[in-house]
């Protein structure tokens, strides 16, 4: 397959597997360059394939040593796409950590599931035993609540008044200005409700439960607050 750049709006809906494993081995030179960090020993990484999960992911393994699971959403290519680039950095990961002879594994699924922490529990049970830092850093426009069913849809919108700024267009170079009207009741209930929490909160609790979750553990979410 001839990969060739495909965007919607600003974002590249194409990746090629040759230059997603060169950032990420970037990434490790870079870190490998500074002084080593006495840190986490057993790293989860929830949404561990691109932006800041991948960035702490390569930290924890390649600053602290650490040994590290990434949970990460599946994907594949076929005759007409590519997988996504998170599928091609995690590859990437894998083989560079046990290159490096870093313990790492991978459970790929919908973070948002009861299956798929099911599943991360079995995994750190059985090879890690427990973890002392988790990660979350889960950015999505979707999230079904696994109790109710009930799917919300998340927006990146401001809150009270309209948003005026400038913007680029990325293929013609030109400078506009661009407004954005504010979120409704409804939008940001529902935003709230794909990453205000509750999934992490619930990550957590399972973990705990499940007795997977060192003493003393630390847990770190990332924001999407802005200006």
């Amino acid at each position: 397959m001839i990969i060739k750049p495909r965007t919607r709006g600003f974002i590249c809906t194409t990746a090629h597997p040759q230059g997603c494993a060169r950032q990420v081995e970037r990434q490790i030179e870079y870190i490998k360059a500074q002084p080593a960090i006495q840190g986490p020993r057993k790293v989860l990484v929830i949404g561990a394939s691109t932006g800041y999960g991948l960035a702490s992911r390569v930290t924890a393994a390649f600053g602290a040593g650490a040994s590290t699971v990434g949970v990460y959403r599946p994907s594949s290519s076929n005759g007409a796409r590519t997988a996504s680039a998170g599928w091609y950095n995690s590859a990437a990961f894998e083989q560079l950590a046990e290159s490096a002879g870093l313990q790492s594994y991978s459970v790929t699924g919908d973070a948002y599931s009861k299956e798929t922490k099911e599943r991360t529990i079995q995994l750190i049970r059985s090879e890690l035993g427990q973890v002392d830092l988790v990660i979350y850093s889960v950015a999505s426009g979707r999230r079904t609540d696994p109790e109710t069913g009930e799917v919300y849809n998340s927006v990146l919108k401001p809150i009270g008044d309209i948003f005026t700024n400038k913007t680029v267009n990325f293929h013609t170079g030109e400078v506009t200005q661009i407004s954005i009207e504010p979120a409704t009741d409804k939008e940001v209930h529902d935003t709230i409700r794909v990453m205000g929490g509750d999934d992490w909160q619930l990550w957590i609790e399972a973990l705990q439960q499940a007795g997977v979750l060192a003493d003393h553990a630390t847990t770190i979410a990332y924001s999407y607050i802005g200006s």
